[in-house]
């Protein structure tokens, strides 16, 4: 068989470099970015979210390093350059690759590969906050501390009776949404139709993921969260369209709606506000990298966190109740939904952590602080290191 076409080397910023890390026979092999790799250089390990890459942490990694740190930053499972998880279409995956304890498992092996026998930080953005959260949980002992970014961890579920959830109890709250002609993402990215709906959107992957990455920034006048009271249908449809869906619409025709919209009342101006923190030239990472890899991989992780299948998530039940046994961060952008999407989230994880807790708000940050705000994250993580 003929080896697969070398990759392209990626823009990378001076002081970061890529490279293939294999952790076979019991692992996959993890395309990582690294920044101060030395000897005896405390380790941060940063886990990106959805949509995507090591690459989000280009900017601050450099600052971290220079600050003393070995930073790694993996293509997670399912993601860009790392390989050998399982990439079968919708309907022949097997879903276990991609269960939380397996991404735990991920980490651990990759830190050992790395030559270390812990971790300084781990710090997981969106999505990347539940794997970065369970690696707490479940390792204390090897991941010192740990920060959430954009995404409140709000703990391990309680054990759950069998069967569960019961009858129809699973479908009330999407069809109270459905009776407002609005639908969740989540459930909306555990279709089959997602990956399809994403891979070939009618504006292109570039304008699409422009776009989204426009749309959940400060960088969109219209992002103004708040609290919401409970986890009902008409609190949920407070929030904007990319996180509580128009009934019939695909992610791409929802971002593509507002982002005319936008250009038609705030300006042109609105849109390419964008373009200051994610230039073309650094999108095109994430379009030439989807472009390839499709989103199916990422999106897995999603119907791996909406499934009531007991053999994806009861082995979570051995942490009911576990409270995260070292200090805790979370950082979150002023403008940012993220923080507010599971009401109470915030409270609850601040009674989730047994050991210090602190929460920083970044000023004109939306879902994205490491790449639109880059020093104030690392000033919060350097900070929070340094204080314990």
């Amino acid at each position: 068989m003929a080896a697969a076409p070398a990759l392209p080397p990626l823009p990378l910023p001076p002081g970061i470099t890529s490279r293939q890390v294999d952790t076979a026979p019991r692992g996959i092999s993890f395309h990582v970015l690294e920044a101060g790799r030395g000897a005896d250089r405390p380790l941060i390990l940063l886990l990106h979210g959805f949509p995507e890459l090591a690459f989000s942490w280009r900017k601050v990694m450099p600052l971290l390093a220079l600050a003393g740190y070995y930073v790694v930053a993996p293509d997670q499972r399912g993601y860009g350059r790392t390989t050998g998880w399982d990439t079968r279409d919708f309907d022949n995956v097997d879903l276990r690759d991609f269960a939380v304890l397996n991404l735990v498992r991920d980490m651990v092996l990759l830190v050992h590969a790395l030559g270390y026998k812990g971790v300084d930080c781990v710090v997981g953005h969106d999505f990347g906050a539940v794997t970065a959260g369970y690696c707490a949980i479940a390792r204390p002992d090897f991941f010192r501390r740990v920060a959430f970014m954009s995404h409140p961890f709000v703990g391990a579920p309680g054990p759950r009776p069998a069967p569960s959830p019961g009858p129809g109890e699973e479908d009330a709250i999407h069809r109270e949404l459905a009776a407002l002609n609005r639908k969740h993402y989540k459930w909306y990215y555990s279709t089959q139709r997602a990956n399809a709906d994403m891979s070939r959107p009618a504006q292109g992957l570039h304008a699409f993921l422009r776009g989204y990455f426009y749309l959940k920034s400060a960088s969109w006048p219209r992002n103004k969260p708040n609290e919401l009271e409970a986890w009902t249908a008409l609190e949920l449809a407070k929030m904007p369209d990319y996180y509580v869906m128009p009934l019939q619409a695909t992610m791409p025709e929802a971002v593509a709606f507002h982002v005319a919209a936008a250009g038609g009342e705030e300006g042109p101006t609105s849109v390419q506000a964008s373009h200051a923190w994610l230039p073309d030239s650094e999108l095109a990472v994430y379009v030439d990298e989807f472009s390839r890899t499709g989103f199916q991989g990422g999106l897995n992780w999603y119907r791996v966190a909406t499934s009531s299948a007991p053999s994806l998530n009861r082995d979570l039940d051995v942490f009911a109740g576990k409270k995260i046994e070292c200090p805790c961060l979370y950082i979150g952008g002023a403008k940012d939904w993220g923080t507010y999407q599971v009401p109470g989230a915030i409270g609850k994880l601040a009674n989730n952590v047994s050991d210090d807790f602190c929460e920083v708000i970044v000023d004109d940050a939306g879902h994205w602080p490491a790449q639109e705000k880059p020093q104030e994250v690392v000033d919060a993580l350097t900070a929070f290191i340094h204080w314990q």
